[in-house]
C-alpha cells in the first residue's frame, strides 16, 4: 500500500473552529439538538444540515455563502 507524501504546510495544521455539532441550543428545552440530516444544494454549493431536539424541536442551517 503506498501512501501519498504529506506536504510540509499541513502537517502541523489544526483546525479549531471545527464543531461537530453546530446546531445552537434549543429555544424550548436548553438541550443541544442532534443533527438528523444532510443535505448539498446543489444549486449555490452550500450544505443544509436539519436538527431534531429530544423535545421534539426541528431546526436547520446553512453553511455561509
Amino acid at each position: 500500500m503506498s501512501r501519498l507524501p504529506m506536504r510540509d504546510g499541513f502537517k502541523n495544521e489544526v483546525f479549531t473552529s471545527y464543531d461537530p455539532n453546530p446546531a445552537r441550543v434549543c429555544n424550548h428545552c436548553g438541550d443541544r439538538p442532534v443533527a438528523v440530516r444532510t443535505m448539498l444544494d446543489s444549486t449555490t454549493g452550500r450544505t443544509v444540515r436539519m436538527f431534531k431536539c429530544k423535545c421534539g424541536e426541528q431546526t436547520w442551517s446553512e453553511d455561509k455563502p
